[in-house]
């Protein structure tokens, strides 16, 4: 007939297995997590490497269009062709600034949306075990 002492061994020995395997799992829960932040940081400086890039290529050619149009524009041989030329270049400017600022915008929203995706995963992982081990 087991003693009152050996019951409580028992139970220590068994409830020392589990909880050994929530250690385990905790730091697996752990491990997840800092791969997921690694997967996001990852992805957000490859993504807004390229914004930063676009923006370069971007301001690179707006400084030689506006280069040729400043000579252009100081070639004029009157004041009103330099004011049509000038209107012009900055309608021009402006339209390209608008659809290049909006391509490097959806660049930016598409980085964010990709990096945060290990992230949410993972919290939807975790949800999913939470919801689990609750019934």
């Amino acid at each position: 007939m087991p003693t009152q002492k050996s019951k409580t061994n028992g139970n220590i020995f068994a409830n020392g297995w589990d909880a050994n395997g929530s250690f385990e799992k905790l730091a697996d829960a752990g491990r997840g997590n800092m791969e997921a932040f690694v997967a996001a940081t990852s992805i957000a400086a490859q993504g807004f490497g390229d914004v930063n890039q676009a923006w370069f290529a971007f301001a690179k050619r707006a400084f030689e269009r506006n280069g040729v149009a400043a000579e252009a524009i100081f070639a004029a041989k009157n004041p009103a062709d330099a004011a049509e030329l000038q209107a012009d270049w900055a309608r021009s400017a402006f339209d390209n600034y608008v659809s290049e600022s909006s391509k490097i915008t959806e660049m930016a929203v598409k980085t964010a949306n990709d990096a945060i995706a290990p992230i949410r995963a993972r919290v939807d992982g975790v949800v999913e075990t939470f919801a689990e081990n609750a019934n």
